[in-house]
């Protein structure tokens, strides 16, 4: 398995720092993610085997076992390698690997399940043996077995062909049910009781209008290792996602279509997550590229901005894997008008590039907004985020820290915003927007009083 080269063109980065880029720009981002994604295979597989013992022969099976599959369906192993959870758990097992101090490193057995799940796919036989975890075998991107009964310090036997998968545990086997790709979803059945054997399936979001569909992830908890998740979800709870979710996509497809397609390209999976305080709660990871993780939507309208917000931060995350845009010093911060925390430069650059997504957003939805109730909170959004992506795009440009490539990116960025700043917003609207920024500037300011450069206007 090679790693390949990759290009990007300059009109291409520019639309990309313009907010947008489509699913070209998506699809190329996406393919710097699975060189990564080799590359940092590689670089545990190299170090298990200095480690030795059962880490070296683990993570050997799972690297013999992917170039099988390459061989055979190496877009089996590209799908496998790039979901969101390969990223954080090769990291820390990275990490540990690299740790002196480490006795035992338990993280190759994820790369060889991910192996596993990539001859799946392939409809390839073979045969692995995976640790019990909390009584079960996760398999990435698919479910998890759960054996709960199962005794301290045993092990599964997965076994994958043509036919499917099964994963036995002293004697109990229980079926991978895995969806084939074109055909309807059935109703999966029910979980298994706690205590149980069974299989516990990841649910898809169905988007409608034959949009791909994107994984309901509450089981793998690399998926999104940022925020504390809620656990296996109830049937109910499904159902609002799922509700929720289609309503979203129709109104993206009704009215932003643009956004809907970069949407589309870039998710594979959303990983529910627990909100503090009953607020809204998404996020993403530079490490999960394809998913976000998010509260239960409390409103249609909110999934729809929060896909497109995290859609932009996937985006900047995967252009940071491929260009140096920042030389940040270390323990130099700034203000931020969305957080209430200081952030670092790259945060910054991370928060005005996701603004400049949800400023276009509002402006969009005007274009549906019939109530005057609706059309004042729209003004009210567009002007407060454009305005305060502006002051953060001059702080980033002033900052003396930005790379050539990154200064090209930001000015771009910058282009944008003029481009926003022709529409007039209406008065009460504008004077609302300014008070809600001059009251959040407030409200930081007394908080982390201290010599920070980004008090600086």
């Amino acid at each position: 398995m090679s790693t390949p080269r990759h290009r990007m063109d300059g009109a291409l980065f520019d639309r990309i720092a313009l907010g947008g880029g489509g699913p070209q720009a998506v699809e190329l981002l996406r393919r710097g993610q699975y060189s990564r994604r080799l590359l940092l295979v590689r670089e545990v597989v190299v170090h298990a085997e200095r480690h030795g013992g059962p880490t070296a022969r683990t993570a050997r099976d799972a690297w013999s076992l992917l170039a099988a599959v390459h061989r055979a369906a190496p877009g089996a192993v590209h799908e496998t390698l790039t979901h969101p959870s390969l990223g954080p758990s090769q990291l820390r097992t990275l990490n540990a690997l690299l740790d002196p101090d480490a006795a035992t490193v338990s993280g190759p057995d994820r790369l060889l399940a991910a192996a596993a799940v990539a001859a799946l796919r392939a409809g390839l036989s073979t045969e692995v043996t995976l640790p019990l975890r909390h009584g079960r075998v996760l398999l990435p991107s698919l479910g998890a077995a759960q054996f709960g009964d199962a005794g301290p310090g045993q092990s599964a036997r997965v076994r994958t062909g043509p036919g499917g998968a099964s994963v036995t545990v002293a004697g109990r086997s229980v079926r991978v049910d895995v969806t084939v790709p074109g055909t309807p979803t059935p109703e999966p059945p029910a979980d298994p009781e706690p205590g149980g054997t069974g299989w516990l399936a990841l649910h898809p979001l169905a988007a409608p209008a034959g949009g791909p569909p994107l994984l309901l992830d509450d089981l793998d908890p690399d998926c999104f290792p940022a925020s504390p998740g809620t656990g296996r979800l109830a049937p109910g709870e499904r159902a609002h996602w799922q509700r929720t979710f289609t309503a979203a996509w129709q109104l993206l497809h009704r009215v932003h279509p643009q956004p809907l397609a970069e949407v589309a390209a870039v998710f594979r999976a959303v990983v529910p997550v627990l909100a503090p305080d009953s607020r809204d709660l998404s996020g993403s990871s530079n490490e999960t590229f394809g998913c976000t993780g998010m509260s239960a939507p409390r409103s249609v309208l909110g999934l729809a901005v929060d896909l497109v917000h995290e859609a932009q931060h996937n985006k900047l995350a995967a252009l940071t894997h491929l260009f140096d845009l920042v030389d940040e010093h270390p323990g130099e911060l700034f203000y931020a008008p969305w957080r209430d925390d200081p952030r670092p430069l790259v945060g910054l650059l991370h928060g005005v590039y996701a603004h400049l997504g949800v400023a276009r957003f509002w402006l969009r939805q005007l274009e549906v907004a019939a109530e005057a109730e609706a059309r004042h909170r729209a003004w009210i959004e567009f002007a407060r985020w454009r305005d305060v992506t502006r002051e953060a795009n001059t702080t980033l440009l002033g900052s003396g820290r930005l790379t050539a490539v990154g200064a090209r990116f930001v000015r771009r960025t910058g282009e944008a915003l003029t481009a926003l700043e022709a529409h007039r917003v209406p008065g009460p609207a504008a004077a609302r927007a300014a008070e809600l920024a001059r009251a959040h500037r407030g409200r930081w300011t007394r908080r982390h009083a201290g010599p920070l450069r980004a008090t600086r206007p």
